[in-house]
């Protein structure tokens, strides 16, 4: 599979964005927030860049816990979905639709948050265009937070077919790991009553060493990593992994 068949421009706006409105993922978003927001040691009004936001649950979240929050996403419909969502509950969160590789922000933002494995979309070149589009829209001192998969921990537990239900949507996966086992590729095939999607894609996954690596190129400093959920020390039997990178320079 090519890595460059931008896969994400169609996988998000199909029955996916039903498993991702579902209350599996929208019930954790408040005490993700505010984990999120007791790791960079943000404060009430600061400026906070959520991007990818999908459907706005962790943005709406950290404006609940007095954050200026900005969502950004490249689905539109995900954008309206979010913006209509953040009104019924009253909440002031600008959001809007762009690509993580090319943000439109200089120096603005005290943090900027990539969440729930939504790092490692692209090629190795667009991937380190994201790290850096994150760079130039932090303040100096800012933090980047990425959130994901934790590769070393997926290695010896992976498998090749899943079959679950998420949201009243049946999702039966196939995936493998490219010849140089950097990315995962995928066939998952969503069904929910008559309506059936077949999506292909794959996705760049790390170890801590390779994502500091590429951080480092992108210009960050201070990089250091986390296991989740305990905010405890990253090994290899942590499912999830935390990286938290600043740029160089005071807020």
């Amino acid at each position: 599979m090519s890595t460059s068949d931008r896969w994400y421009e169609r996988f998000f706006d199909g029955l996916y964005g039903q498993v991702l409105g579902s209350r599996r993922f929208e019930k954790p978003a408040a005490s993700e927030a505010a984990l999120i927001k007791r790791l960079l040691r943000l404060r009430r009004g600061q400026h906070v860049l959520d991007c990818p936001c999908g459907l706005g649950r962790i943005a709406r979240q950290l404006t609940a816990l007095g954050l200026n929050v900005t969502g950004a996403d490249l689905s539109a419909s995900y954008i309206r979905r979010a913006r209509r969502r953040a009104g019924r509950r009253g909440l002031k969160v600008r959001f809007l639709r762009c690509d993580m590789r090319e943000l439109p922000f200089d120096r603005e933002f005290h943090a900027v948050v990539n969440w729930f494995t939504s790092f490692g979309y692209f090629d190795e070149a667009g991937n380190l265009a994201a790290a850096r589009a994150a760079f130039s829209a932090l303040r100096p001192g800012g933090r980047f937070l990425i959130e994901m998969t934790n590769k070393s921990w997926l290695r010896g537990r992976f498998t090749p077919r899943g079959d679950e239900t998420m949201g009243g949507v049946r999702i039966i996966r196939h995936s493998r790991w490219d010849r140089q086992g950097r990315r995962v590729i995928n066939t998952w095939i969503f069904s929910k009553g008559r309506r059936r999607e077949v999506h292909r894609f794959s996705h760049y996954l790390y170890t801590a060493g390779q994502l500091r690596a590429l951080l480092r190129q992108a210009g960050f400093r201070d990089i250091r990593f986390y296991g989740w959920r305990r905010f405890g020390r990253l090994t290899r039997h942590s499912r999830r992994m935390i990286a938290i990178a600043r740029r160089p320079g005071r807020v």
